[in-house]
């Protein structure tokens, strides 16, 4: 298989190994789930695709992290593959950050303001989603784009499961819950480490992110914002690995 047929995956299993975060807001268990038909898995295919096709797309992430509300907002830019945003915790901004797959770079900061065209100041290591709460987010985030549709077969085989119908906002989407490379008569939403929120294209318009016990709400919405690729040039071998990131 290609990186990109368990990309999936990889994800849900990448969540899967990050450590509790807290004890708090255990997610109810879903009744009705059940393996995702033909269509769903063609639609849940398309969703990375549909994100690099939407370019730049507005984030907001909340979840709460030893006992602390924390927030992101900001936008990723699937065009660019980099992301800009601010970090806050109990409401007090903290951080700006900007990330892609490979690297995290974080400044002090108290608002967001524009996408920034350099570096100059700013510190920078490797993005390790097992180092934080946030690094998980971020990780996701990263991770949902892709210049081309997955293979639904690898998804309904992944375990992949259809969840209910809801709205996001006022957007109706029905909910699924990422494969876990269980076996596609195991419906166990539990198992799986993201749970996505998607229209009838296949655009996401909210995820949700295990982290341990709790779950991170993301939305993502319409934006124009381009993102600089501030990060292309970056050498992830030549800084230092780093346990420790942003919020």
């Amino acid at each position: 298989m290609t990186r990109r047929q368990v990309a999936f995956a990889l994800v849900a299993m990448t969540l899967l190994l990050t450590a509790a975060c807290s004890d708090d807001a255990e997610p109810a268990a879903v009744s009705g789930a059940r393996p995702v038909t033909v269509a769903e898995s063609e639609r849940l295919a398309s969703v990375r695709f549909r994100n690099f096709d939407a370019g730049s797309r507005k984030v907001t992430a909340t979840y709460t992290d030893q006992g602390h509300d924390v927030a992101l907002e900001g936008w990723y830019d699937y065009t660019t593959h980099t992301g800009y945003g601010l970090v806050s915790a109990d409401g007090v901004p903290s951080d700006r950050i900007v990330w892609d797959g490979r690297i995290l770079a974080t400044t002090a900061g108290d608002h967001l303001g524009e996408p920034v065209t350099s570096l100059e100041g700013w510190q920078a290591g490797k993005l390790d989603a097992g180092s934080s709460p946030l690094a998980v987010v971020l990780t996701v985030l990263a991770g949902l784009g892709a210049d081309r549709p997955e293979n639904p077969l690898l998804i309904r085989q992944g375990g992949a499961l259809w969840l209910r119908e809801d709205t996001a906002g006022r957007q109706a989407v029905t909910v699924f819950a990422g494969p876990t490379d269980g076996r596609m008569d195991e419906a166990d939403p539990d198992a799986a480490g993201i749970h996505y929120w998607v229209d009838r294209t296949g655009l996401a318009h909210r995820v949700d992110v295990r982290l341990g016990k709790q779950w991170a709400v993301v939305t993502l919405e319409d934006a124009t914002v381009t993102v600089p690729a501030v990060l292309e040039d970056v050498d992830p071998r030549a800084i230092p690995d780093t346990r420790r990131s942003a919020g």
